[in-house]
């Protein structure tokens, strides 16, 4: 992968980001921006202290709302060294127009009678986040889905039996007797989602065009960019005029990247 000028052109580095939720493919996206780069380095008054609960979650706080991470539609910034498979970020709520993912069939599923979800019960790995001045959070990610999740609770410590309130889209806190929630509940017990990727962004899709833009900003020249996505010999015999026309799809592809890169990301949202 593109770090700091240098190209990795192992295709194997690119397709463990393949089954990312559209949440953390919107992280690799935005992580590239140069302003955002920048952005994180004028970040220091914004303190973030993480640590970890006996149930093995991990709680995150912050001292203070990061108006700058904001203008991104995060919360904070994590490092953007860092890769979706390494970091979770959470995203404000008003920039997301579907906050839960669900691509695959989940391996684990869900059993209770209570009356309301219990995030303890909900298999995956937890994330709760604390910042002044808005809703407590958590993301719960597991192989398969993320979710994050606006808390109904009073104050820390967080009791263990915490219900919730799914968001669904900005303005859209919803009760346990609301669509998206049974769906939800659904999906929890082990049912497959209908779930359709977004039109051209399929995780295939989201790949190439990474790989495209990784290249562009590291100065690779287009056709050797090209041959990393099709393949070496398939370019080398169809570039310039062939029926495939790789070097005009690899126009699209740098395009595509660049566009999701500047902010275009919140598509993926």
């Amino acid at each position: 992968m593109w770090k700091n000028g240098e190209w990795d052109q192992d295709r194997s580095n690119y397709d463990r980001l393949l089954p990312l939720p559209y949440t953390g493919w919107g992280w690799e996206y935005a992580r590239r921006n140069p302003d955002l780069i920048m952005a994180y380095r004028r970040t220091g008054t914004v303190r973030i202290f993480e640590g970890q609960r006996t149930d093995g979650s991990t709680i995150i706080r912050l001292n203070q709302r990061c108006f700058i991470a904001e203008q991104f539609g995060l919360h904070f910034l994590p490092d953007p060294s860092r890769s979706a498979l390494d970091v979770t970020p959470f995203w404000l709520p008003e920039v997301m127009s579907a906050s839960f993912d669900a691509a695959f069939e989940m391996a684990t599923g869900l059993k209770t009678d209570e009356l309301f979800l219990r995030w303890d019960k909900i298999p995956g790995k937890k994330h709760f986040l604390f910042t002044p001045g808005r809703r407590e959070k958590l993301i719960i990610e597991a192989p398969g889905y993320a979710a994050q999740l606006a808390l109904n609770t009073n104050a820390p410590p967080i009791p263990k039996a915490v219900c919730f309130s799914l968001k669904l889209g900005a303005g859209h806190l919803v009760g346990r007797h609301i669509r998206e929630v049974e769906e939800f509940a659904r999906v929890c017990y082990g049912r497959v989602i209908r779930h359709k990727p977004l039109r051209g962004m399929k995780p295939e899709a989201l790949r190439n065009a990474i790989i495209a833009l990784d290249g562009e900003l590291a100065g690779v020249p287009r056709r050797r960019i090209a041959s990393v996505i099709f393949g070496e010999h398939i370019v080398a015999d169809d570039w310039e005029s062939g029926i495939n026309s790789y070097k005009q799809r690899t126009k699209r592809l740098v395009d595509k990247g660049l566009s999701l890169m500047r902010y275009g990301y919140k598509k993926l949202l």
